[in-house]
């Protein structure tokens, strides 16, 4: 995807698998749950400020292992991008040896070190903490103007999007994940290969879809559609978890099996929490949460919309009614 994490990155109708493959198990798909796990309420809410109050010139340093312990927000310069890394490069030292000051037992003395602390929970500020935390601080600029965008772009999608799902049996919440993918965006690519609003890689896209010099239909948003509706239930089909099934379409379905067999559960939070390897690492243990921001974030948006068109409808009633009162 193109956002924050990476940031973070309809099938061919002739194919007739549609019906055959979803039918019996929709009602189960679209019951399965997609609720915030208590415990990753803070992490969530992060993640909705990411996406919709921090712009791309504000870096947001934070705990990696645990995002929502916010150290400091500051502004870096959008035209320099070398002068940018140097920026985020001595403001994560100076985190770094104030969080190195704290664990040592002092006092905080400084703004810096007296913010920090009122940042970590109590449950967490003890000297172990501060000294393990000092290798996890972490830079995270904002996306709020992309999102607006992302936001803007999906009035165009969602509603067919929407209606592919619904009719496949899958969860209607799923609709929103070309958020973190593309943007929205059905002409995104990235450096890796992937492309389309879905942003499938031309291996497995190959497998139902044209992926050629030629035509790429991962660029027609009803084709990739269809296809990431595949992997999706797929995925749910291995996993019987929506939390990893959506974890998987970032990170892989192998590693996420390999990961339910290792510690033999389905628990998404536990695999979060126990799950170690050199590639599930911070964008992999943080796309479901970063995808329950935007889903959550993204719902709030269609609610205004919907709120404005009633009152919208209601002045507009309202003037008639004046009007016919005045006419008499």
């Amino acid at each position: 995807m193109n956002y924050g994490i990476a940031l973070l990155s309809l099938v061919v109708p002739q194919l007739l698998w549609a019906g055959l493959l979803f039918h019996k198990s929709s009602n189960r798909l679209l019951s399965s749950s997609m609720d915030v796990p208590k415990s990753l309420v803070p992490i969530v809410q992060f993640w909705e400020d990411i996406f919709t109050k921090y712009e791309a010139n504000q870096c947001v340093y934070h705990d990696a292992k645990h995002p929502q312990v916010v150290f400091l927000v500051s502004r870096v310069p959008l035209n320099d991008k070398r002068m940018m890394k140097r920026q985020i490069k001595k403001q994560k030292d100076q985190i770094r040896r104030d969080l190195r000051h704290l664990a040592s037992g002092k006092k905080p003395h400084t703004w810096l070190q007296k913010r920090i602390v009122s940042a970590v929970p109590r449950s967490l500020a003890k000297g172990l903490y501060y000294r393990k935390a000092q290798s996890r601080v972490r830079c995270q600029r904002g996306v709020a103007t992309d999102f607006r965008q992302s936001l803007s772009r999906s009035e165009l999608y969602l509603p067919m999007i929407k209606r592919r799902f619904a009719s496949l049996g899958l969860p209607n919440d799923l609709a929103y994940l070309p958020h973190l993918e593309s943007g929205f965006n059905p002409k995104a690519h990235s450096k890796v290969g992937a492309r389309g609003l879905w942003q499938l890689m031309p291996g497995t896209a190959r497998q139902f879809i044209k992926v050629s010099r030629r035509r790429d239909d991962r660029l027609n948003p009803y084709l990739s559609t269809s296809v990431a509706a595949r992997i999706l239930k797929d995925n749910y089909r291995k996993t019987q978890s929506w939390p990893l099934a959506i974890t998987a379409y970032n990170y892989g379905i192998n590693g996420v099996v390999r990961a339910i067999k290792k510690y033999n559960s389905s628990d998404y939070m536990l695999i979060r929490q126990r799950h170690r390897t050199r590639i599930f690492g911070f964008a992999a243990k943080n796309f479901y949460p970063s995808f329950l921001a935007v889903r959550n974030a993204a719902k709030r948006y269609e609610q205004r919309k919907r709120d404005s068109k009633r009152l919208q409808k209601a002045i507009a009633r309202g003037r008639r009614a004046k009007g016919r009162e005045l006419k008499q």
